[in-house]
């Protein structure tokens, strides 16, 4: 006999005496200790191509258990599925997605359950799912495929296991009706019986000339007493602006008229303010006191009349010669002749631009 022969059959001695003392699922004539070691990757070939794979690698049970088993449709169930290792796994379970199942996806809404998977001890698993049944027509929760691969097999072939779970069934109820009292008036409860309901009505008529009349003019003659009344209220910015001109050439000339008898050069020098003055509300100007030459580019840029202008600046002259020139100066001007230039100067610019402006 040789060496070869006398090893094999030593270890297959060894394996039955091993066989008697283990478990009955142990003894089996099918199984074999894999070669492979912890953690060993699932082969891709033979798996399942419509059913979701549970990525787990060993011997396993399964069971399915749901709460409550009578629920009004679309309301929510827990459906529990217990995975149990028959022999050390090699690989633990992972979580199935029923959605990829046509029998679960028509019948029910899946929901992601509220609690994560959980291990209970080193050989069991515990997965919940939410359901909710989509219509009282649906009558139990179906078998749930639960595919594995099984190591311990000698046929590598038929390595991939399926193993189903018992159908539990269910009752579903039609969903609940809320009634929402309808509140009212007593009268709109009331049917009117009788003659009068075949009763003819009288036709519309429209209604006489008059009354037509005044709701034709009423509108347009509204419209017009609320323009007149806005514009009274409101004016616009001509307007205004012409308002505020005005009040400050009645301002100006009133001050010219009530100023106090100073002597000349004082008197010049107030004379001139006040017209510089009028100058900054009338046009805008920021410069309190101009020369002859700045009075001209000042008059020029708001387009007025050359004879305006002239007149404009031989009235500053006048008042730099009453302010600078000697007393016995014979063409010194008075306070008089200041005053009264200031005046015809303010008026004249006036009336020039009231005439030019838009009204």
């Amino acid at each position: 006999m040789s060496w070869t022969r006398l090893v094999l059959m030593m270890g297959l001695l060894i394996g039955m005496v091993e066989g008697s003392d283990a478990s009955p699922a142990s003894a089996l004539p099918t199984l074999q200790t894999p070669a492979s070691s912890e953690g060993e990757d699932v082969p891709v070939v033979g798996r399942p191509v419509d059913l979701p794979f549970s990525e787990a690698s060993g011997w396993f049970e399964v069971q399915a258990h749901a709460e409550p088993t009578t629920v009004q449709a679309e309301r929510p169930l827990t459906l529990t599925l217990t995975v149990r290792a028959v022999r050390p796994p090699r690989r633990p379970p992972q979580r199935l997605d029923l959605r990829q199942l046509p029998d679960f996806a028509e019948l029910f809404y899946i929901e992601e359950a509220d609690e994560e998977a959980a291990q209970l001890n080193a050989h069991t698993w515990k997965f919940t799912y939410r359901l909710r049944p989509r219509r009282t027509e649906v009558s139990e929760i179906p078998s749930v495929p639960f595919v594995y691969f099984n190591p311990y097999l000698l046929t590598a072939s038929k390595g991939f296991q399926v193993l189903y779970t018992d159908p539990i069934p269910l009752h579903v109820l039609p969903p609940e009706t809320v009634q929402v009292p309808v509140q009212g008036p007593e009268s709109a409860f009331v049917l009117t019986t009788g003659p009068s309901v075949l009763e003819r009505r009288v036709p519309w008529r429209p209604p006489g000339l008059g009354v037509i009349g005044v709701v034709l003019l009423v509108p347009p003659l509204g419209c017009i007493v609320w323009y007149f009344l806005w514009q009274r209220l409101y004016p616009d910015a001509t307007r205004l602006a012409r308002q505020r001109r005005s009040h400050a050439a009645r301002r100006a000339l009133q001050a010219l008229r009530t100023a106090e008898q100073l002597d000349v050069k004082a008197g010049a020098a107030q004379t001139a303010a006040l017209v510089a003055d009028y100058f900054q509300q009338r046009l805008d100007w920021a410069i309190a006191e101009p020369t002859p030459r700045e009075v001209a580019l000042l008059f020029a840029q708001h387009h007025f009349s050359l004879a305006l202008t002239e007149q404009a600046v031989c009235f500053f002259q006048a008042c730099d010669c009453a302010r600078f020139l000697p007393s016995d100066d014979a063409t010194r001007p008075s306070l008089m002749e200041l005053q009264n230039a200031a005046m015809r100067l303010i008026l004249t610019m006036e009336e020039e631009t009231c005439s030019t402006l838009p009204s």
